[in-house]
């Protein structure tokens, strides 16, 4: 959970929530939530298209979070959702959850419980508003299309009060429009041109038609409410930029928020909260004879006077220049705490990446597939560490990230580019309507800024942009993608289908930041050193190796192979490239992960076989990324990266128990709990792991080989290298890829 124990995380599905009624849904939702004492975590987009653009297609992957089992339950606002095929994704992805309970807002919807205000109830109430506190009968009424449900619910509630008051109903009464301000211009001409008599009021179904109608009549010369009332209906804001201020009908928009949590409370906890009232009222204005509150308009312009402050401070602030000019994650990071300033009564802001967010992934194409993710505090309302923590993609947040008496309101904001899915934000509130276009925009800068950093930093990138080779990575010479499946198809052809295809794929540099243009140059050298080792180890025929993107590589032969051989050459290849000089220097001794298999050639699909390696990446990456959150895992770490950087050292447990100051057998659990072996064992592994690589890259005789790994005696050492690998040191020394051996590692 969430922070305290117990906590009830709720999971709202929303778009554009920066829109006013969103906004409105929101403050209800997560006012009552809080007076529960349930914490909320709304996940929404950005752009909310109604049409499809592949660009912005991938800011909806946001909504994969919701299938985390962190959430206890979700609430859907489905009203907010334009496009068919995002409302099949929502769908999916709530299917992908179950069982969870589902509360939708809205709209109704067979498979969840609904709850959304009484549309009919509110425009009847609009209008005895009139007939009853005004005295008229002569109201027409602007509604949306005609063929949509909603704007028939507005005209039934229209009709009902008109019948209630005995006052004849008249189709030519009711306009049908299309909910926007040209609606209500267009009206507006038809009754100053003579086309429509003009009557004593006019409904009109939501407040932007409403504008379009009061901006008209107050160019062309009618006044308000002299000469025909005018009213509202949802009660949007905005009332401040159109005169006179609109009179309008505030549909209780927080009273859904709030009840669709009291439904969803009910079926967590089994404990029903009271039910609340989903009526709405009028809010009062000038274009009506009532006149307008002035309390009303006061607390209005309170709230725009701040958005406006907020608004001119990223006007005249320079956060795009200064994101422009980052080098590396780390000046992003503290640009981004700059500039939070600029956010409306944030409490918390937080970034989180993709371990590989500045890489394409296995597949191709820019949607990201790993689980794998890397957290940057920004600022925090509590305690938390300014290092990066990695952690699990489902799990939301990491540990670090918790809950304290205030701030327990999380928006979950994509953070994209282009198709390119970069990770996420998550901004963190205190009280309910702060998520505003303010942010969105401030959000927009972020996610182009962060783009640009990963474009200007790939070295990568831009050599491959004059490569002339399509089947040649740049950097290293090693075949591409491409080129990789090409020379498999071509195996596929020949005639030899006794063969077998050896598969090895390699994730290297894990949670090694290499997007600051002061290593650039480093990476570069160490996926060059890392190409040398991978050709080391490949045969003269029918061996390929391959860059397939990133820090992502393949190894694969066909020949007549055995599962034995296909341990020994991934213990080689793992034993060569972590022994490398420069990447033993920069990366620590879990940087890297190593995933084998063996088909058949006749048998064999390449494409389905990366496919199945990845995925064992992915959850050994997974694995990594869990221990990673242990709060003595980075102390652990830099104890077994010294150790297997420097073997040979007199390696002693009860003095590292010293160091730690911890007892000896605390210890040891921990080591074994985060490595999978003893400390005693990790010291045998690591200097086995040294004599290995020292029989591959040297001459040395077997004593100097000993020597160099500690061991005084040389018998003692042919004796344990025996044991850990199933051979002799000589036989490993000459073991090639291709030929029988009689042991396993």
């Amino acid at each position: 959970m969430y922070g305290k124990d117990g906590t009830i995380l709720i999971g709202v599905i929303t778009a554009n929530a920066s829109q006013s009624e969103q906004r409105q849904l929101l403050e209800g939702i997560t006012s009552q939530a809080e007076k529960l004492g349930a914490v909320t975590a709304v996940f929404t987009n950005i752009y909310n298209s109604a049409e499809y653009f592949a660009e912005i297609e991938v800011e909806n992957r946001i909504y994969d979070l919701i299938i985390s089992e962190k959430i206890d339950g979700l609430i859907l606002t489905a009203e907010s959702f334009l496009n068919p095929d995002i409302q099949q994704y929502i769908a999916e992805r709530i299917s992908a959850r179950s069982p969870v309970p589902v509360v939708a807002t809205g709209a109704v919807l067979p498979q969840f419980i609904c709850v959304d205000n009484d549309i009919c109830k509110d425009l009847e109430e609009i209008t005895d508003h009139l007939i009853e506190e005004r005295g008229f009968t002569d109201i027409d009424l602007l509604t949306g299309h005609q063929q949509m449900e909603t704007s028939q619910q507005r005209l039934e509630g229209y009709r009902r009060s008109l019948a209630a008051h005995g006052i004849p109903y008249k189709e030519s009464n009711v306009i049908y429009g299309d909910f926007w301000m040209s609606s209500g211009e267009k009206l507006a001409a038809e009754y100053m041109e003579g086309k429509r008599r003009l009557p004593q009021a006019v409904i009109c179904a939501n407040d932007y038609m409403a504008y379009g109608l009061c901006d008209a009549f107050l160019s062309g010369g009618i006044s308000m409410p002299e000469d025909v009332t005018v009213m509202g209906y949802e009660y949007v804001g905005e009332r401040y930029y159109h005169a006179p201020i609109l009179t309008t009908y505030q549909r209780n928009r927080r009273a859904v928020g709030a009840q669709a949590v009291n439904l969803l409370w009910e079926r967590i906890t089994g404990f029903s909260p009271e039910p609340l009232k989903l009526t709405g009222c009028v809010i009062k204005g000038d274009t009506c004879p009532c006149g307008t509150d002035r309390q009303q308009l006061d607390a209005e312009l309170q709230t725009i006077r701040h958005e406006q402050f907020y608004s001119k401070l990223n006007l005249v602030g320079n956060f795009e220049q200064q994101l422009t000019l980052c080098r590396s994650i780390a000046d992003y990071v503290d640009v981004l705490q700059q500039f939070a300033y600029m956010i409306r009564d944030i409490v918390g802001l937080h970034l989180c990446l993709y371990e590989n967010w500045c890489s394409t992934e296995i597949s191709g194409g820019y949607t990201q597939d790993t689980r794998a993710m890397v957290y940057y505090r920004i600022i925090s309302n509590v305690n938390s560490t300014d290092e990066p923590v990695f952690y699990e993609k489902y799990d939301l947040f990491p540990e670090e990230l918790t809950a304290s008496d205030s701030g327990d309101i999380l928006y979950f904001c994509p953070l994209f580019f282009s198709g390119r899915e970069l990770g996420y934000i998550i901004v963190q509130f205190d009280h309910p309507d702060c998520y505003d276009i303010i942010f969105r925009d401030w959000l927009k800068i972020a996610a182009n800024a962060l783009e640009f950093l990963r474009m200007k930093n790939d070295i990568g990138t831009l050599l491959e942009c004059r490569n002339l080779s399509e089947v040649h990575d740049s950097i290293t010479g090693l075949y591409n993608r491409e080129g990789l499946f090409q020379e498999l198809d071509r195996l596929k052809k020949k005639p030899q289908t006794e063969d077998s295809i050896l598969f090895l794929l390699l994730r290297t540099e894990l949670f090694f930041d290499s997007s600051s243009l002061d290593s650039q140059e480093l990476s570069v050298r160490m996926d060059m050193e890392l190409a040398e080792n991978l050709k080391r180890l490949a045969s003269p025929r029918d061996t390929f190796c391959a860059k397939l993107s990133g820090k992502l590589y393949a190894f694969a032969a066909a020949g007549r192979y055995t599962d034995a051989q296909r341990m020994l050459l991934t213990d080689k290849l793992s034993t060569l490239i972590r022994h490398a000089p420069l990447y033993s220097e920069y990366c620590d001794c879990d940087s890297l992960v190593v995933c084998g298999s063996l088909r058949t050639l006749a048998d064999c699909q390449p494409e389905a076989v990366l496919a199945e390696l990845a995925e064992q990446l992915h959850q050994e990456i997974a694995e990594l990324t869990q221990k990673h959150r242990h709060p003595l895992y980075k102390e652990y770490r830099a104890l077994r990266t010294s150790l297997w950087r420097s073997p040979a050292e007199n390696w002693d447990a009860d003095r590292v128990c010293r160091k730690f100051r911890l007892s000896a057998g605390h210890f040891r659990a921990v080591y074994k709990e985060l490595s999978g072996l003893s400390f005693h064992q990790d010291v045998i592994r690591s200097r086995i792991s040294l004599a290995k690589h020292l029989l591959m890259t040297t001459a040395l005789s077997l004593p100097a080989v000993a020597g160099k790994c500690g061991y005084e005696d040389d018998k003692y050492f042919l004796r344990q290298f025996r044991q850990i690998t199933g051979m002799s040191p000589n036989q490993y020394r000459s073991s090639q890829l291709g030929q029988e051996q009689e042991g396993i590692l």
